[in-house]
């Protein structure tokens, strides 16, 4: 469901936006399933194992929420980390991305949704994962607001986890990378830890298909690296 008090602008201007990247041969080209984007997804979630062993564990029998999954929700590859889940909520605000998703897998729920305005009771989830759907949010209020219903789901020592761009696209004006700093206010008392990661993309398409060693190797020079994970746990027992 969307609420009625979407604002209707913000919902327009990213349909427009999708519906130019799908027009756009040069980038489904560059997003598609690829030698690039096996490795950059390997990598997170090598990384988000390691923070749901050592950082912060979810509660067994909880609830995940994926925001923005869109038509190809990766945060499936949670339950590999932590079978004991009891369902991921897949949530996209355009229901024509979320309808042609593949949502075989039994804990899969989608829901159509706004992330600044969640269908969700309070303290309900367990974890909370967004992979660069943020920096697609350019208006700061919006961002404001769905960081505070990150913050009202999630149940005392439920995580927060965030993959998303920590610098700017000059070559899409469509999205603004996600601060650490901004990250780090929204929010206050919280555990939290972050890095960065994932070799720029122009770059490691070049480099996956024949030397994917390489891309380690661009991923290791820290100015070189184009993402940011990061990982904040709520307060509480």
């Amino acid at each position: 469901m969307i609420r009625g008090d979407q604002p209707t602008g913000e919902l327009e201007r990213l349909r427009r936006v999708y519906a130019a990247y799908d027009a756009d041969g040069r980038r489904r080209a560059a997003w598609k399933d690829s030698a690039a984007s096996r490795y950059e997804r390997t990598r997170k979630w090598e990384v988000v194992a390691g923070l749901l062993g050592g950082f912060a564990r979810v509660p067994p029998g909880a609830w995940v929420v994926d925001l923005g999954a869109g038509d190809q929700p990766d945060s499936v590859r949670i339950a590999e980390v932590q079978p004991d889940l009891r369902g991921i909520v897949a949530i996209d605000i355009l229901h024509e991305r979320i309808a042609v998703a593949d949502h075989k897998m039994p804990l899969l729920r989608p829901l159509v949704a706004d992330g600044a305005r969640l269908p969700l009771a309070d303290a309900s989830t367990g974890l909370v994962y967004q992979s660069t759907m943020l920096s697609s949010v350019l208006r700061n209020d919006l961002r404001k607001a769905i960081f505070a219903e990150i913050r009202r789901i999630l149940r005392p020592g439920g995580i927060f986890i965030s993959y998303d761009t920590r610098v700017a696209n000059p070559f899409n004006r469509n999205t603004r990378p996600l601060c650490l700093s901004e990250q780090r206010a929204a929010f206050p008392g919280w555990k939290q830890t972050g890095r960065s990661l994932t070799g720029i993309p122009q770059i490691q398409r070049l480099l996956a298909p024949w030397a994917p060693a390489l891309c380690r190797v661009v991923e290791s020079v820290p100015a070189l690296r184009s993402h940011r994970l990061f990982a904040a746990v709520k307060p509480g027992p």
